[in-house]
């Protein structure tokens, strides 16, 4: 009987402790040496590489002592809380958010005796020895990071063709305002003694006001950070998370990582050259592509409008296209020969030249039907044929008169398809700006190679580019959702003797 009730009480202690052991792991009761009790974590979200959550203070590696309220307190420093989560910029502000709401916004300037606290009574507390009191909160519960100086890769744009509406981060998003809705989740029904019983669930989320950018007609599209795109339902909310946005319609993720929103986006669309390209073909036609790198439809009207380019501009007017994000060559030299968007096709940033699915190219060697691609020194991404490289032979800087003198060649040979890529402009707009003088004469020239092509190709002829380009300091560059960089010309016509 004693060995029984010894081996009871023996169990019991071993269940204990198991017990507590779990609920320490768990972060439910605070460990040795530990003055808090359990709160929830403390996020560091905003402007930052990788949001990070604090469970103890004392866990923290920087951990120091100060004396505070007439008393020692253990505290992390800000500053180092803050470097864990990696800011996106050197200048920003930070937004403390309590969990009643009250917040305090203090500059990241003379930081030395900022200081992150824990304890039973005040929970997570701001402690700013250098700022006025008013920025020392109690019960935090996030720390924003919000910059000012954010580039617009980085930052939440709205836009529509030949207007850019607004640019803001994550952490201004947080500053500015959002609204808090429950969003259905599921539903779900058990029967009970033959009673029905039902259950809706709901998250909480934090809502961008997206509304007042947009008008009651107005069509708009939401962009990822892949290249994914999803018409902005009216179901659709668009969910500011710890450092990125979502999109979300009806409980569901559509956009994990949301760049921007396009508002009454053009119909056409890069992956339009595929299309459009197949079908000709089809109708056993001729198609000659012809590819202006970095010709924004901005860059176009201004060369128009200055008899830069006198047979583009004795065409018929070019459609407006929209291009794929991000708005590099890659990406949408990708998406305009396989007629898929980034994240289907696999092309979505620079450095990837792997295809993952067909390009026109591999159209055609299926049909029996001869093409080429004619392009630099170098070629982009991967095709199913090898493409004709074009070198500078007469060392004047550019290889888009030997492409022109290639390209001609090929023709004689009898195609069906020829592809052509144009780079000057590009490399114009990069070096000295997007409607610099040196990039219209890049395009004078190139717009008199298209002329000769076009007065030898016997079929259809498609004129695009891949991007268009926005002004820096150091000259021009491209790549984000902004008007200048994501909308282009589109011409489709008829080429040989019908345009002489």
């Amino acid at each position: 009987m004693l060995n029984i009730k010894k081996h009871n009480k023996i169990s019991a202690i071993v269940l204990i402790s198991v017990g507590l052991l779990v609920l320490l792991l768990l972060n439910v009761i605070p460990q040795s040496g530990d003055s808090t009790h359990y709160m929830p974590l403390l996020e560091v979200v905003g402007d930052v590489k990788e949001s990070v959550s604090l469970d103890y203070v004392q866990k923290h590696s920087e951990a120091v002592t100060i004396n505070y309220r007439d008393d020692s307190l253990e505290v992390a420093p800000l500053e180092e809380v803050i470097k864990k989560a990696n800011p996106k910029t050197e200048r920003f502000d930070v937004l403390f958010i309590s969990h009643d709401g009250y917040s305090a916004l203090i500059s990241n300037k003379n930081l030395e005796k900022s200081y992150i606290a824990q304890s039973k009574e005040y929970g997570w507390e701001a402690i700013n020895k250098n700022h006025p009191p008013s920025s020392n909160v109690k019960d935090v519960k996030k720390i924003v990071i919000v910059s000012d100086d954010l580039s617009v890769e980085d930052s939440f744009n709205i836009i529509r063709p030949g207007e850019n509406i607004a640019s803001l981060s994550v952490g201004q998003l947080y500053k500015k305002g959002y609204s808090t809705v429950f969003t259905f989740r599921g539903e779900s029904t058990i029967k009970n003694d033959g009673e029905s019983l039902d259950v809706t669930t709901f998250n909480k989320r934090k809502i961008i006001d997206i509304e007042k950018y947009i008008n009651d007609d107005e069509e708009a599209l939401v962009v990822g950070k892949k290249g994914e795109e999803a018409s902005l339902d009216k179901e659709g909310k668009l969910v500011l998370n710890n450092n990125s946005i979502g999109y979300v319609v009806n409980g569901e993720l559509k956009i994990q990582d949301v760049v921007g929103v396009v508002i009454k986006p053009p119909a056409k669309r890069i992956t339009d050259v595929y299309y459009d390209t197949k079908k000709m073909l089809n109708q056993e036609e001729n198609v000659m592509l012809i590819l202006i790198d970095g010709l924004g439809y901005h860059q176009y009207q201004y060369a128009k409008k200055n008899d830069y380019i006198p047979f583009l501009e004795s065409l018929p007017e070019p459609q407006k296209a929209m291009v794929a994000y991000p708005s590099v060559t890659p990406v949408n030299l990708a998406a305009s020969l396989t007629g898929e968007l980034p994240y289907v096709n696999g092309v979505y940033k620079r450095g990837i030249r792997k295809v993952e699915v067909p390009t026109i190219f591999g159209f055609c060697k299926k049909q029996n039907k001869e093409a080429a691609a004619v392009i630099g020194p170098i070629g982009t991404i991967e095709l199913e044929i090898p493409p004709v490289l074009s070198m500078d032979e007469n060392n004047d800087g550019s290889t888009d008169d030997e492409k022109t003198e290639n390209a001609l060649k090929k023709m004689s040979k009898g195609l069906d398809l020829l592809f052509v890529h144009y780079k000057d402009v590009d490399i114009a707009g990069h070096n000295y700006g997007d409607l610099a003088v040196e990039i219209l004469e890049d395009l004078k020239k190139i717009d008199s190679y298209v002329n000769q092509l076009v007065a030898k190709w016997d079929g259809k002829v498609i004129v695009y580019a891949d991007h268009g380009m926005h002004k820096t300091e150091e000259g021009g560059d491209h790549g984000s959702l902004i008007t200048e960089d994501m909308f282009m010309p589109y011409w489709i016509f008829n080429g040989g003797a019908i345009n002489e």
